[in-house]
């Protein structure tokens, strides 16, 4: 389904003009691509699977069953600078949220 056609079913549906069995279409379908949820969704399950994996190299060292502690430093910053990344994408979307919010209509 194209973006026109999507525009469309949701000023239609705005003026009322959709029958009860109608649906909006699915934005996914429309631009095709996953919806800024989805996307949000999986890249905070990667920070978290980035975290997961430091954590069991830091433990495999400390077990001294890891020997290259380049390895496992390398492991620790890139889990830290995709959580600092995650939450200042965090810290921005909720500035933008405020910003809206206190916009007057």
């Amino acid at each position: 389904m194209k973006a026109a056609q999507l525009q469309r079913a949701r000023t239609a549906a705005l003026q009322g003009q959709l029958d009860d069995g109608d649906e909006l279409p699915n934005l996914e379908e429309a631009t095709g691509g996953p919806s800024f949820g989805d996307t949000l969704e999986r890249e905070i399950d990667r920070v978290d699977k980035s975290q997961e994996v430091a954590n069991e190299k830091v433990s495999a060292f400390v077990a001294g069953e890891e020997q290259n502690l380049h390895e496992v430093m390398i492991s620790m910053n890139q889990a830290k600078l995709k959580f600092e990344l995650m939450s200042e994408v965090r810290n921005r979307g909720l500035e933008a949220y405020q910003k809206l919010m206190q916009t007057q209509v």
